[in-house]
């Protein structure tokens, strides 16, 4: 019961400050507050808009901003959504079964994420040490600066950014399965201390089972997983040759399963649309080594000071312990090198902010009991006062981070939760309307939304089309070209000209830059080849936007008809080049907005 009592603690501090700007959102808002929720990161919407798809029943094959659906005679291509769909399922599923919206799901995800790797976090170190207390302090440990390794540099340089905060609980990818990841270190470990053959082949096979969700769930999270289970068994057979038999079952039944995920993961793989690599994925050529990010070095850290120990006669290297705490110390340089092999790296960003950040925070945390209980089995654990104060001084980090970025979204939560009327009349419109032109080329009514954020937002709860917005470039329903002509109608109806597209450029704005020269010159950390934006690039782009606005006709207006024109109300911009082809109505307001229906001037 003291230990049931002691996880619900740590889960419930995690969950308290997962919430934190959600709650201050409502605290701020009070009556006032729409019904949205508060984004982690950039990219929630783009994953917010595919569940609210799948729970209006579209398939799992769609494009929620062009609207588009696989159908037969004219087939959509994979995408990442469409191949990593088991958690979008198991959170649309419930959203529909009880009728609430994409919001609502997203801000239960976030409690739910909380608790769920905060206990799952809990169980694998109660299980590897004996202790809960250690275990409690170890959940805050490993989730609360989970941010500081990848942002570890800046924080050096006092440039650390408090809008970011917990990236694991980013939705949906990789909230929903993160603590799987956790949970199948955790059997492995089961599997591997465990003597009855019985008990082996259970833990094995909920492992095995385990990685085959995380397949296809998110790519840094089964790959993460991988690379940990062959560090292990690497070490295992090194240290302990004997347990052979114990590790053939061990991995070879997690092998066996993960071999059969693989086969139709590659055949939905294959069917991907062929600019994702190079839009989406962000997949280079390279066998550089990568050796010097912050949690390999806290991973050399941990590897030499086992070492130092191991060579002083403190602990046992073939102690289970001490080599699982190793192989969680050897995934970093796995994960960010294994391009030397392979000949191909893909944003490994993402493992520095998802995946490898938490793991050699635990192999941190583990090395420390290591190191406390030495090579005896009775040892004095560490003082409770002492593990107390430094979980809460750990804690205490937390709240500098949820604080700052609950502070630092306060422009951009509002204006969100301001965008909901209009999502909800949007939603109301295209109930009535029913989309009964499914068969037809451009089946759902495309909105120019004038505000980018609203354009972002607007498939998290309406059914439209967006003509323009960032995140379309990651599904698959527009190609590279039809991508360049919705930007350049989005700028030409927003009235921007050659001058301030260089302005917008000149201030590194994400969706300009994507939308001209891809994600992956856009943010240059996502690449380990990074090809900065050259001027003469630059130049050419505005040449050709140009071009394109001068020579702007009706044929142009007609390939991409609008149905709706949505502005704010008390600032709207200048619609001169919309009303030359579209006759607005008298319009409607939605809260801070006003939306027009749009008809095409003969």
């Amino acid at each position: 019961m003291r230990r049931i009592l002691i996880a619900a603690f740590a889960a419930l501090a995690i969950m308290l400050l997962a919430l934190w700007p959600q709650l201050n959102l409502w605290i701020a808002r009070g009556s006032n507050w729409q019904g949205s929720y508060v984004s982690i990161q950039g990219d929630e919407v783009a994953y917010s808009a595919y569940i609210n798809a799948l729970v209006e029943g579209r398939p799992r094959r769609n494009d929620p901003y062009t609207g588009r659906n696989n159908r037969g005679d004219r087939p959509l291509p994979e995408s990442l959504f469409s191949i990593q769909f088991i958690p979008a399922y198991a959170i649309a599923f419930p959203a529909r079964l009880f009728g609430v919206t994409t919001s609502t799901i997203f801000i239960a995800l976030l409690a739910i994420t909380a608790v769920a790797s905060s206990l799952a976090i809990f169980w694998l170190l109660a299980r590897v040490t004996g202790e809960s207390q250690l275990a409690a302090s170890g959940v805050i440990f490993v989730l609360c600066l989970g941010m500081l390794v990848p942002k570890g540099r800046a924080v050096l340089a006092s440039q650390f950014f408090l809008d970011d905060y917990f990236p694991f609980l980013r939705r949906y990818q990789p909230s929903a399965t993160f603590p799987l990841l956790f949970i199948l270190i955790g059997c492995v470990w089961q599997a591997l201390r465990n003597k009855t053959r019985r008990a082996q082949l259970s833990w094995s096979v909920t492992a095995g089972l385990i990685f085959v969700i995380l397949v296809f769930s998110y790519f840094y999270l089964w790959t993460t997983a991988a690379a940990w289970l062959a560090c292990l068994a690497l070490v295992w057979l090194v240290a302990r040759p004997r347990e052979w038999p114990t590790v053939a079952t061990t991995f070879g039944v997690i092998g066996a399963l993960a071999l059969a995920a693989m086969a139709p993961y590659f055949v939905l793989l294959s069917h991907r649309a062929a600019e994702t690599d190079a839009a989406v994925l962000v997949m280079t050529t390279s066998r550089a080594p990568d050796l010097f990010r912050l949690s390999e070095c806290l991973s050399v850290a941990v590897l030499v000071t086992l070492a130092v120990q191991v060579n002083r006669s403190k602990i046992d290297w073939r102690d289970g312990k001490v080599l699982f705490t190793a192989a969680a110390a050897l995934l970093s340089f796995v994960v960010f090198n294994q391009q030397i092999l392979t000949g191909r790296s893909l944003q490994p960003l993402h493992y520095e902010i998802f995946t490898a950040n938490y793991v050699s925070l635990l192999a941190l945390f583990l090395m420390v009991y290591v190191l406390r209980r030495g090579s005896k089995e009775a040892y004095e654990p560490i003082p409770g006062r002492i593990l107390a104060l430094f979980t809460v001084a750990v804690f205490g980090w937390g709240i500098v981070q949820t604080t700052g970025a609950a502070n630092s979204k306060v422009a951009q939560t509002r204006l969100e939760d301001d965008a909901m009327p209009v999502l909800k009349w949007m939603a109301a419109e295209g109930k009535k309307a029913g989309f009964a032109g499914a068969d037809s080329d451009n089946p759902r009514a495309v909105v120019f939304a004038s505000v980018p954020l609203l354009a972002e937002t607007l498939p998290t709860g309406a059914p439209q089309a967006q003509l323009f917005a960032a995140h379309m470039l990651y599904y698959s329903g527009a190609g590279p070209e039809e991508m360049r002509e919705r930007f350049y109608q989005y700028m030409y109806y927003s009235a921007i000209s050659e001058k301030d597209l260089a302005k917008l450029m000149s201030q590194s704005s994400f969706a300009i830059l994507s939308a001209l020269f891809g994600a992956e010159r856009a943010i240059p950390e996502l690449t380990s080849q990074p090809q900065p934006i050259t001027l003469a690039e630059a130049r050419t782009e505005l040449q050709r936007y140009s071009t394109y606005i001068q020579s702007f006709s009706r044929d142009r207006a007609a390939h991409l008809t609008l149905s709706y024109a949505v502005v704010p109300t008390e600032a709207p911009p200048d619609l001169t080049n919309l009303d030359r082809w579209y006759e607005r109505d008298a319009g409607e307001v939605a809260g801070l907005f006003t939306i027009y229906r749009l008809k095409l001037r003969p």
